[in-house]
């Protein structure tokens, strides 16, 4: 009996301690599957983290690359100087002071980028040009002798486009005696103000101003006071027109005024003689009645 309840205690113990060891077991597995599980959504969410730090890496450099390709001289920088033209223009100008994409001669369907109409009716060609590549490569030189290579080249390509400008938009009878090739980049301006007498060639030798941001606005601001004074002129012009006319209504007032008084004054005369002549027949009727009367009066006694 004793060795049985031993042997029972005996196994009593063994069960529970492999029940123990079961449990521990147990919760160690369940611990490392939520320390995987918990991994698992670590890892999940890097993952993500990465793929969104990957499509803003894509989205940064999709601009950085345009603004490269703008900064190596594509064709559409000379499109942004095209957009900096147009805003200065607007912000400047009355709306019927110009005209974007001008058809200046029908014959060469040449289009020029802005055409500015003067308060003289003189229309003003203006054209954009962005020398972006030349800018970029004048920064990036190193040297002194490479600077001058690009200063070179630099107004090599600006002659030509003057002389371009020149051929297609200033006509005779037609347009201005000159053109503005306009830079849309002060930085670019101050670049070419470093070659020697290029402005003062543009100009007497190509009939083409040069001009940037500031010095177009200024000069764009000179037209638009010639067209303010031009609409003073014709409202003064309106005016006075007015002011004849209803000078002129009270000239024809104060004349009818006077026919129209002197008819009243002449009426009033006639009503005055009519009166008169009313109270001399009233009196003279008076006396036909006294008389009778009497008569009357005389007969009865």
């Amino acid at each position: 009996m004793t060795l049985s309840i031993i042997v029972l205690l005996i196994s009593l113990g063994t069960l529970s301690l492999v029940i123990f060891i079961f449990l521990k077991l147990r919760d160690k597995e369940l611990e490392e599957k939520g320390k995987s599980v918990l991994m698992d959504e670590k890892l999940n969410s890097f993952s993500e983290d990465i793929s969104k730090i990957s499509q803003d890496l894509i989205s940064v450099t999709t601009p950085i690359n345009e603004l490269n390709r703008f900064l190596g001289g594509n064709v559409t920088t000379g499109r942004l100087g095209e957009w900096n033209l147009e805003s200065i223009v607007q912000d400047i100008l009355p709306d019927d002071s110009y005209h974007f994409q001008h058809l200046i001669n029908p014959q060469t369907a040449d289009r020029v980028d802005c055409a500015v109409l003067t308060a003289d009716q003189v229309l003003i060609p203006i054209d954009s040009k962005f020398y972006a590549g030349q800018y970029r490569q004048y920064q990036e030189s190193s040297t002194d002798a490479d600077r001058k290579v690009v200063l070179r080249d630099l107004k090599s390509a600006v002659l030509r486009d003057a002389e371009d400008i020149a051929n297609k938009y200033i006509l005779q009878n037609s347009t201005s005696n000159y053109a503005v090739l306009y830079i849309a980049s002060e930085k670019l301006v101050d670049l070419i103000d470093k070659i020697e007498d290029l402005r003062q060639e543009c100009l007497t030798e190509k009939k083409v101003l040069i001009q940037g941001p500031n010095t177009l606005a200024a000069f764009l601001d000179t037209i638009r006071i010639g067209h303010h004074y031009l609409k003073l002129n014709e409202t003064a012009d309106k005016v006075a027109k007015v002011v004849r006319k209803v000078q002129k209504e009270f000239k024809n007032l104060n004349i009818s005024t006077e026919s129209v008084s002197k008819k009243l004054e002449n009426s009033l005369k006639e009503v005055n003689s009519l009166q008169t002549r009313i109270n001399v027949l009233g009196k003279t009727l008076d006396r036909g009645a006294e008389s009778l009367n009497e008569d009357s009066e005389t007969e009865d006694g």
